[in-house]
């Protein structure tokens, strides 16, 4: 395990994704507290850190929410919360009385806007309530990060509301409900985890010159966000 820092970026690089899911697993365990908000990203990266989460039941957070939700009915087969339940996540928030928020209600009326508006009232209050807010966020293969896709002119990836529907997301689930850069810029500590050698190119991208639409990740690379960010990966960069 090794720790270097690129563009005011920290990076650890961990021997396999099982030792960086343990690195952050104990971060967390360390940082967090009553007084703190747990954003949750979805993707196959990050499962295996709420399974551990969620067997380990050492997790005290003030509060969870979601980083990003393909859209559809409340726990549709392929929903980022459907995966955090299957986890086993949820159902230790419910015993350990933490709230979790979600981005789907149950009462779907089909509307994204509806879902956008809500989630946006909820983010900036968990943002305003809590003293410390953290993500767990990842990056795809072609640089996207959250549900904010990469390769297209996307005026939306600028805007100044917190949550934003995205409705041409490349590949099958194309209408995504996400954070923006504006809320994720909000939060004190973000945690990349990227692993296998999938991800060896988006990480070049997302240290390469270039724009932000072509790739998201390039994101974490700006100044501001750099010094409050942590990558940990298998990759070396």
């Amino acid at each position: 395990m090794s720790k270097i820092i690129r563009k005011g970026l920290s990076i650890l690089n961990v021997e396999n994704p099982q030792k960086g899911i343990s690195f952050a697993h104990d971060i967390l365990g360390q940082i967090v507290n009553k007084e703190t908000a747990l954003f949750l990203s979805g993707g196959s990266t990050p499962k295996t850190l709420y399974e551990l989460l969620s067997k380990e039941k050492k997790l005290f957070v003030g509060a969870v929410g979601m980083v990003d939700e393909r859209l559809g009915k409340k726990m549709h087969k392929n929903s980022n919360e459907r995966m955090i339940k299957e986890t086993g996540l949820l159902s230790y928030l419910e015993r350990k009385k933490i709230p979790f928020y979600p981005i789907l209600r149950s009462h779907l009326k089909g509307v994204a806007s509806d879902f956008v508006k809500d989630y946006d009232k909820k983010v900036r209050y968990l943002l305003g309530h809590f003293s410390k807010s953290i993500a767990i966020m990842g990056i795809g293969e072609d640089g996207h990060t959250a549900g904010l896709p990469s390769g297209i002119k996307n005026s939306k990836l600028k805007i100044q509301n917190y949550v934003v529907e995205v409705n041409n997301f490349p590949g099958e689930f194309k209408e995504r409900i996400t954070l923006t850069f504006k809320a994720l810029s909000k939060m004190d500590l973000l945690i990349i985890l990227a692993f296998g050698e999938n991800k060896k190119e988006a990480l070049k991208k997302m240290f390469g010159e270039g724009s932000l639409e072509e790739v998201p990740a390039r994101f974490y690379t700006g100044a501001e966000i750099a010094v409050k960010t942590l990558l940990i990966t298998d990759q070396k960069i």
